[in-house]
């Protein structure tokens, strides 16, 4: 029915559009207000504009999600009973994006597990193409559709994958698939045995779709906007991937616009061909800028062509904002900014686990922006939907894959995950301008360090996106200075743990500073880490407090430092916990706990990275105060446009008033009239998110 429909539009919008040509020639011939140019071009936008409109038949994504079938296999049984078949009569009902270690009785288990569901692919689907989408599977799985094994999935349990299922799909009749399982510990595997410090939740921990397309199929778009910050107009390289391997050209229409008001940008019928490297360029013209004080987001909508028909249609939303390093600073469309951070560890909710539903990702990004925070990292490859909610929160990020302390050296095959897993990574996540670079390891431990291989890992990601930054995150700076894998990045990293991990107090951190200076050049320092973890330190929530507030005015001094990220949002599960047991197996490292109920250091944290000081209010008369303001010249150090402050009037109504754009350093004194006999007022981003708040409330 839906190809039917797709064929009765195509012939409507060439009907409608020689109709037009008709009645725009009569019009020409007789009034001669018309130019005969501007027919043609009105014509054929408004056939390529119809038919990409009516190409959404072109692709579908069926959704796999929910109830499944489980069982856990821990001697290994199932395959000798053919569980690939169909799963035995006592298998349970789970509930898929799902992680067995939440289950009752399974906590610690490591080992094989099976899952299996039931679905019926439509008959019009006879003559597409279709493929399985597993947007995360951690970290082994073996694929099976109706008792054949079609793909497996190793060594990467936090990246999507794709099966072609084109051949062997029944259309029309109930088809079985299976997916076996395996979390089990591996020195094959990243994260690396058990040398890591979070949980080990195996399962189909993200979503599961049916992707149906005709042929040629787009496999990814990826564009790359290169930004003028002085007049701020923009071009594009657009690279194409196609499934099909074997087809050498194709034609495709690209629509640009802007993503919250659905204006277009563009529209352009482009050509993509092997000769050219499946590679374009395309003029922007005037943009808008992407900034975590304004995430302007674009959506490009790519639809391939067979015959003139569309066969494959991609949306993808992406941003333009430039990243630069000049010496000792880092700029975000040529301002140099100095950045407030903090980390998230996924996994942690004890109902959920790796299966994280989206109310949790919404909540951590929410609070990320309550806190002030402008960039961020993770330890592992995340759900696609927190990237897309950091997208269009504002807040930038490193990706990372999960190489964590060990191994100190990468096998030939170790390297080859690394890599797989890079390459996976980069195809999903190119377009989020979120972010910012990608990291190669955290933490690695090791005496002789092998720089050969991160230069050949750096080499390697670069040639997937050499438009970001490629860094190592290391934790003893310090104590290898120059002969540290973090100055083999492009940014200098630092997991600063003074007092903790590393020396005996917090104040005996000026001296390591030094030591690290020594080694630093003209170039910038990302703290990357730095936090109290209970119960291996004392002192609870009011040490952290300590703790916090003196490394981030130390990290404040010192001008070369670009930013900061603050370990960490949440106490989180791992399987290295030294807290609590089975699945709220932990760390107390977190501003939260697993439930995300606010300590007091979170509002110290908030405080901490808010652009502005409050140096004074002054009440002038019973309903008037003046206050004073102060954009902070430290961390964060950046230009505030647009941010208001709020406040009720003695009717308890909300009045407004708009801030001037103040560079770092400046100061402002605003007058706030028909205030109420509280005398309290909110400063507010563009957004309205709470900057900081008079008097100080939780």
């Amino acid at each position: 029915m839906k190809i039917t429909l797709s064929i009765i539009s195509i012939k409507m919008a060439i009907f409608l559009s020689a109709s037009i040509w008709h009645i725009c020639t009569i019009i020409s011939i007789r009034t001669s207000k018309l130019p005969f140019m501007k027919i043609i071009c009105c014509t054929y936008l408004f056939l390529i504009c119809f038919l990409s409109m009516h190409a959404q038949s072109s692709r579908q994504n069926i959704s796999l999600n929910g109830s499944w079938r489980f069982i856990s296999d821990s001697t290994n049984a199932g395959q000798g009973q053919r569980w690939q078949q169909g799963l035995p009569a006592k298998a349970a009902t789970v509930q898929v994006p799902h992680t067995w270690n939440v289950m009752k009785g399974l906590e610690d288990y490591s080992g094989l597990a099976w899952y299996e569901k039931t679905f019926t692919m439509p008959a019009q689907a006879r003559n597409k193409q279709v493929r399985l989408k597993f947007d995360a599977v951690y970290h082994d799985a073996v694929i099976y559709l109706n008792g054949a094994q079609l793909a497996t999935h190793t060594n990467a349990g936090y990246t999507t994958f794709y099966v072609d299922v084109t051949k062997q799909v029944k259309y029309g009749a109930p088809n079985k698939l299976v997916v076996s399982v395996s979390n089990a510990f591996s020195d094959t595997n990243l994260p690396y045995k058990k040398k890591f410090d979070w949980c080990n939740d195996g399962g189909i921990i993200r979503g599961v779709s049916l992707q149906v397309t005709g042929k040629p199929s787009v496999r990814y778009i990826h564009i790359t906007p290169d930004v003028n910050v002085t007049d701020s107009t923009a071009t594009a390289k657009l690279d194409l991937q196609l499934w099909e391997e074997e087809i050498r050209s194709v034609e495709a229409v690209v629509r640009i616009n802007e993503k919250k008001s659905n204006k277009t940008v563009l529209t352009k019928k482009l050509s993509f061909s092997e000769g050219n490297g499946f590679a374009t360029t395309i003029d922007l013209g005037k943009v808008h800028l992407w900034h975590f004080n304004d995430p302007f987001l674009y959506q490009i909508q790519v639809t391939v062509q067979n015959n003139e028909q569309p066969s494959d249609q991609v949306t993808q939303t992406f941003g333009c904002r430039k990243i630069e390093l000049r010496g000792p600073q880092f700029f975000l469309n040529g301002e140099a900014v100095r950045l407030p951070g903090l980390e998230y560890m996924p996994s942690s909710h004890p109902a959920h686990g790796s299966a994280e539903p989206r109310w949790v990702m919404d909540s951590v990004v929410n609070m990320f922006k309550d806190l002030n925070v402008t960039i961020s990292r993770f330890h592992w490859q995340v759900d696609e939907y927190i990237l897309d909610q950091m997208d269009e929160k504002g807040i930038l990020l490193q990706a990372e894959i999960p190489w964590w302390q060990q191994p100190e050296r990468l096998t030939p095959q170790l390297e080859g995950v690394a890599r797989k897993q890079f390459a996976e990574m980069i195809e999903r996540d190119y377009n989020h301008p979120c972010i910012f670079a990608w990291a190669m390891s955290n933490e690695v431990h090791s005496k002789d360090r092998d720089s050969g291989q991160y230069i050949s890992l750096k080499q390697f990601v670069k040639s997937l996106d050499n438009s970001r930054l490629v860094n190592v995150v290391s934790n003893e700076t310090f104590r290898r200075k120059q002969q540290d894998a973090a100055f083999i990045g492009d940014l200098p990293t630092w997991n600063e743990y003074i007092g903790t991990w590393f020396g005996k107090r917090s104040d005996e951190l000026p001296a390591y500073f030094a030591e690290v200076e020594s080694a630093m050049g003209d170039r910038p320092l990302f703290i990357t880490e730095n936090g109290l973890c209970e119960p291996r330190f004392t002192g609870g929530d009011l040490k952290r407090i300590e703790d916090m507030t003196y490394h981030y005015n130390e990290w404040a001094k010192r001008k070369y430092i670009m930013g900061c990220i603050y370990f960490c949002l949440n106490d989180y599960r791992t399987q290295m916990g030294e807290d609590g047991a089975a699945n709220f197996k932990a760390r107390i490292h977190g501003i939260t706990d697993f439930y995300f109920k606010k300590k007091s250091s979170y509002y110290v944290f908030k405080q901490l990275a808010s652009p502005f000081l409050i140096t004074n209010v002054k009440k002038l008369n019973e309903t008037t105060v003046q206050v004073m303001l102060k954009n902070k010249d430290g961390l964060p150090s950046y230009t505030v446009t647009d941010f208001m402050i709020t406040w009720l009037n003695g009717k308890n109504k909300v009045l407004s008033q708009k801030l001037p754009t103040l560079k770092p350093g400046e100061t402002a004194t605003i007058t706030l009239t028909d205030m109420n006999a509280r005398i309290g007022f909110d400063i507010c981003t563009p957004a309205g998110y709470r900057v900081i708040s008079y008097p100080f409330v939780h």
